[in-house]
């Protein structure tokens, strides 16, 4: 990983901002790092990392900045990667790419909802866990006094759907594991049918899993928000991949299959959040997920 950039930033109290060049993704990151407070001399902090800067950087720090107020949670560094802020397609269109697996059939979908040209690509979710594992948390534990073993990762809708491949590809790279309204319909729910074969086949890993989402996640607002005008060939897809949504029935569903880990070093627990939709969920998922998964709640 090669850092282009550190600056400040002149927003976020504390926080700052990597610009970074992995070795394996072919694009420029943006790295947003915050401790809620600094640790004592010769301690080291947990580290949260989470998915999506663009849509909750700001959330992030500042759920850790209160909760560290109280002692609601430990020493810890919130760090949020996204993308530049002038990035060029913008950032829904590089995180379809790296926090899914590919899926041909829905790379035109995502642009075409956005009213851009072209597709978004998929199925860049290894590259982007290697490039999680191997450079960036070395980087950040050479930089700052952050213990690796206490790491978290938390993501949101396709963020919890990568958090969540994560857990069952590479469980060792995290202890903890925050997957708010994940998209588990993606690729006609394959990540559920993958986690059914890898927990028969596997031990149970040493981790700490909380899955939420949102009361108003349904069928029938997910139709209302997905019933634009667009392309018969985008709607086809759309149809068929989200006509169905049941983001807290998908969630019970992973939860149940998870729960085939036994252990005293592994839980995993699902809760439904009164009145949140998919776009509001957010603070409340980090405030209640990282404080239950730190067993402060």
């Amino acid at each position: 990983m090669k850092i282009i950039e550190k600056h400040k930033d002149t927003l976020l109290s504390g926080t700052e901002v990597w610009l970074v060049q992995p070795d394996n993704i072919d694009d420029i990151l943006r790295v947003c790092i915050t401790p809620n407070r600094t640790p004592p001399e010769g301690h080291r902090a947990g580290l949260i990392i989470g998915t999506d800067a663009e849509l909750s950087a700001g959330t992030l720090i500042s759920t850790l900045k209160s909760c560290a107020v109280g002692l609601d949670l430990p020493y810890v560094y919130g760090v949020s990667i996204g993308y530049p802020l002038d990035a060029n397609p913008p950032f829904v269109i590089k995180r379809n790419r790296d926090l899914t697996t590919k899926w041909f059939a829905f790379e035109p979908v995502t642009a075409a909802m956005a009213g851009l040209p072209g597709v978004a690509p998929t199925g860049g979710a290894d590259g982007f866990l290697e490039f999680l594992a191997e450079e960036l948390k070395p980087s950040l534990a050479e930089a700052f006094p952050i213990d690796l073993a206490e790491a978290t990762l938390a993501g949101q809708s396709f963020g919890g759907l990568f958090t969540l491949y994560a857990l069952l590809t590479r469980p060792e790279v995290f202890r903890r594991y925050l997957a708010v309204s994940p998209s588990l319909w993606w690729d006609d729910r394959s990540l559920l049918e993958a986690a059914t074969r890898i927990v028969s086949e596997h031990p149970a890993p040493t981790a700490s899993v909380y899955l939420c989402a949102g009361e108003l996640e349904n069928k029938a607002r997910f139709g209302r928000q997905f019933n634009g005008p667009m392309p018969e060939h985008i709607k086809s897809v759309v149809s068929k991949a989200l006509g169905s949504v049941d983001m807290p029935g998908d969630m019970f569903m992973m939860e149940q299959i998870l729960s085939g880990w036994s252990g005293d070093q592994f839980s995993v627990e699902a809760h439904v959040y009164p009145e949140e939709s998919h776009e509001s969920i957010m603070g409340a998922a980090l405030s209640r997920g990282l404080r239950r998964l730190h067993g402060k709640l």
